[in-house]
């Protein structure tokens, strides 16, 4: 069994600590395709803006901020994730969620499936990064909608997807377990789990605190490092969100920095 993880990095020291529960207002509104779709409100989270932050903070060898609160709207942390969560939700993700969402879960004469694609060449990217001692960022599809008119109906499913943090995989055979710091649960224990064995075929995913097959297929996101400590906006419909940057929780001792991570 080949197992990797990335040095020094677990969620329950490197991830915020606390969880993806959020007040049902303020709500943030991005325009997607035309459509207005709502995010930051309970039901839908913050879960990029976090797996991103978390990121961000490893790449720049620094611990989180301590606080095990909920951070209050306005405050720099806040804002940061908020802003982050922006980012996650770029024109290239947001087409891949939508795709996937009308894409059949295993190959059919219209082309390849969802699995084909996630283990193919998905699943081999995020290897790269794990392999060369970096966290991986995931969205998470769920929700299927009819071929063709699925990229604009997908839209409704946008909130049932999820984004995580992978910082680790075993791979035993064909079997492999993907170790990932999940915003919505604490806890070094979560894994996404499945056999890559026949990309062909329909791959049911298991995922720690989800049923099976809840979520249908993982990608590798478009995240590009931004340094925490500056300043960051996001651009929303109603509202421009901006912090200064945040106050971490001090250095992650005993790592050589990343070498030269692209900043946005």
């Amino acid at each position: 069994m080949v197992s990797v993880r990335v040095p020094m990095f677990l969620p329950s020291r490197n991830g915020l600590h606390f969880t993806n529960s959020w007040p049902s207002e303020p709500n943030y509104t991005i325009d997607i395709l035309g459509e207005n779709v709502t995010l930051g409100n309970a039901s839908e989270g913050l879960c990029g803006g976090m797996a991103y932050t978390v990121n961000d903070l490893y790449q720049a060898r620094l611990l989180p901020p301590p606080t095990t609160q909920n951070p209050a709207e306005g405050t720099p942390l806040f804002n940061y994730i908020v802003a982050r969560l922006t980012n996650s939700f770029d024109p290239a993700d947001v087409t891949h969620y939508l795709s996937w969402i009308q894409m059949s879960d295993g190959d059919t004469f219209l082309g390849h499936g969802v699995a084909w694609h996630e283990i193919t060449e998905e699943w081999p990217t995020i290897k790269q990064d794990l392999d060369s001692g970096l966290p991986s960022a995931l969205g998470l599809v769920s929700g299927q909608q009819p071929p063709f008119v699925g990229f604009l109906t997908g839209i409704e499913n946008l909130g049932q997807c999820h984004q995580v943090l992978a910082w680790g995989y075993d791979l035993n055979g064909t079997d492999l377990t993907i170790h990932i710091y999940d915003p919505d649960y604490i806890g070094d224990d979560n894994t996404i789990s499945l056999n890559i064995g026949n990309p062909t075929h329909a791959t049911q995913l298991t995922m720690s605190n989800n049923p099976p097959g809840h979520f249908r297929g993982f990608f590798r996101t478009h995240y590009q490092y931004h340094n925490p400590t500056t300043p960051v906006s996001g651009a929303f419909i109603e509202t421009v969100v901006t912090s200064p940057g945040i106050t971490t929780g001090g250095p992650i001792t005993g790592l050589p920095p990343v070498a030269a991570p692209a900043v946005t």
